[in-house]
């Protein structure tokens, strides 16, 4: 068997090099590999700079800022005489939302004179629907003193869009009286000869933008028609067509166009109908900053084809911002005649036999402003011209009705005052009066009818927080009348006051009571028919809010 055998030269120095290793590790064959520390070293970072938070007080400003405040005239406007309360519908603010409220209000007094009135809402935050209903009655001590009053509304509002709105309306009224002003023992009337019963239905619709246009235009069409009737077969439409337009250019200047259109047909019983139209395209250019207000137009009109032009100018001129401020204005307009607005002023009257137009002119100067932010006044003088206004005078008989009597021209020194103060919420406190001197008639001796000077007050006071207080005071002095033998003679001046109370007893029930002419005074709007003397009305709230 053969070995293998491994042979190999090497040179002097290489076996030198393996002699000495060889020898090294037979001298300390157990010593094992150590690393020995003779040095530590530990990273440390720098300090940093702080930075100081601390910051030096500021300067002390002494000065004392100017803050203006442009507050506008909120000018009262009071009626100047007892009026019929008509309901409004709420225009709800967007931003808030919708809650539908409903109540039922009801009472009796002392002239079997029951009381009911009713609310109802519907609707969500775009689309809103209002119903309200009332009933009222009375029987006087005079015979025949009775009346009664009974109406139904419904309205509505709804967006069709982001900036225009529908709304509109639809109601019926009844208003119930008896001719009881006549001499009981000297004329003898069947009851049903004396009721006058004027029935009234009602349709309005109108559209309008809830914020200008990009080009600066707000519009409001809007028609109303109204079909009116009495129990003696006399029967009138009316309907009024009103087309607003105005073109504002920045914060300055506007421009007032419009067409308006109002058409009468009366339609008496055996009797020829009767149509009464005005129709009227106002133009007027508007203009305000805060040193200057006015308004100045004309009005092309044509009442029954007769055409006038009307001029309207109204200036204010403030002198110390909103605290004084004078006023200027000369202002033409028309009162439409028609049977339903003549009921409505007299509803003892006779049927009209021809229904003529009030074009009105008044010519007035006077001052207005706000004082401490809580105190209102407005005064004014100047002069009011009638042409065709109607004075209503007793019949030749027996006195019962009114026949209307035309006076072509009535003019009259006029002097008007308002007066208000008013503490947020909680009080509220107003007064006003209205003054004419009537001279230079054309037609008639005196101005049959029409009250010469007219005062009255308005409290509402919230006594605590669930206690209110109001009253109402009136006070006239009488109107002249023409005898039967066409003598005059004037009617004694007349008192009303007028007070009621509200207390709440739990969110949804409240009593309430109502006092009128507390003082019982004995006085007449209309010749021959007294007044009622003092009545008293009682009754509960209920409210269901949803």
């Amino acid at each position: 068997m053969m070995m293998n055998r491994i042979s190999f030269k090497a040179s002097l120095p290489v076996a030198v090099f393996l002699l000495l290793g060889l020898t090294v590790f037979s001298q300390e064959p157990a010593k094992k590999q150590t690393i020995d520390i003779t040095s530590s070293f530990k990273p440390v970072l720098r300090n940093a700079a702080k930075i100081n938070f601390n910051a030096s007080p500021p300067r002390v400003d002494s000065g004392r800022p100017n803050l203006a405040y442009t507050i506008p005239v909120q000018n009262m406007v009071p009626g100047l005489m007892p009026v019929s309360i008509n309901p409004l519908a709420l225009i709800i603010d967007s931003t808030e939302s919708w809650a539908n409220s409903n109540f039922i209000k009801a009472g009796f007094g002392n002239l079997t004179t029951p009381y009911v009135e009713a609310g109802l809402s519907f609707g969500d935050q775009k689309t809103k629907f209002n119903v309200f209903a009332s009933h009222i009655s009375s029987n006087g001590k005079i015979e025949y003193q009775d009346y009664a009053q009974s109406a139904v509304t419904g309205s509505f509002y709804t967006p069709i869009s982001k900036n225009i709105e529908l709304h509109g309306n639809l109601g019926y009224h009844q208003d119930k009286y008896y001719q009881y002003g006549y001499d009981k023992a000297v004329y003898n009337y069947d009851k049903s000869d004396l009721l006058k019963r004027y029935n009234t239905i009602t349709a309005e619709a109108g559209l309008r933008n809830l914020a200008p246009t990009e080009f600066g235009l707000s519009y409001h069409p809007n028609l109303k028609i109204d079909i009116f009737s009495d129990n003696r077969k006399n029967n009138e439409s009316n309907a009024v067509l009103d087309l607003p337009l105005i073109k504002t250019f920045g914060n300055a200047l506007a421009i007032k166009v419009g067409f308006n259109a109002d058409f009468t047909r009366f339609t008496p019983d055996n009797a020829d109908a009767i149509n009464n139209n005005i129709i009227t395209t106002p133009v007027a250019l508007l203009f305000k900053t805060p040193n200057l207000r006015f308004q100045a137009g004309l009005t092309p009109s044509w009442d029954n084809s007769l055409f006038r032009l009307l001029p309207s100018f109204l200036v204010d001129f403030p002198i110390a911002k909103e605290k004084w401020i004078i006023q200027a204005g000369w202002i033409s307009y028309y009162n439409k005649g028609s049977y339903q607005h003549f009921a409505a002023i007299n509803p003892y009257m006779a049927t009209p036999t021809e229904l003529k137009n009030t074009r009105m002119v008044e010519r007035y100067v006077g001052f207005k402003g706000t004082l401490f932010k809580t105190f209102t006044y407005n005064a004014k003088i100047g002069s009011a011209e009638f042409n065709n206004t109607p004075l209503f005078v007793n019949d030749a008989t027996s006195g019962k009705s009114f026949n209307i009597i035309y006076e072509e021209q009535l003019q009259a020194v006029q002097i008007q005052g308002e007066l208000g103060f008013s503490r947020a919420e909680t009080f509220s406190l107003q007064a006003g009066f209205n003054w004419y001197s009537f001279n230079n008639q054309t037609t008639e001796d005196r101005a049959w009818g029409m009250i010469p000077l007219e005062l009255n007050g308005r409290l509402r006071w919230m006594i605590m927080k669930d206690l209110w207080f109001k009253t109402d005071l009136f006070l006239w002095d009488g109107p002249l009348y023409k005898k039967p033998n066409g003598s005059s003679d004037r009617l004694a001046g007349g008192f009303d006051l007028n007070a009621g109370v509200e207390f709440r007893i739990t969110k949804q029930l409240m009593l309430w009571a109502q006092f009128n002419n507390i003082t019982n005074s004995k006085y007449q709007r209309w010749n021959q028919y007294e007044i009622y003397g003092f009545n008293m009305l009682g009754g509960v709230r209920l409210n269901f809010d949803k």
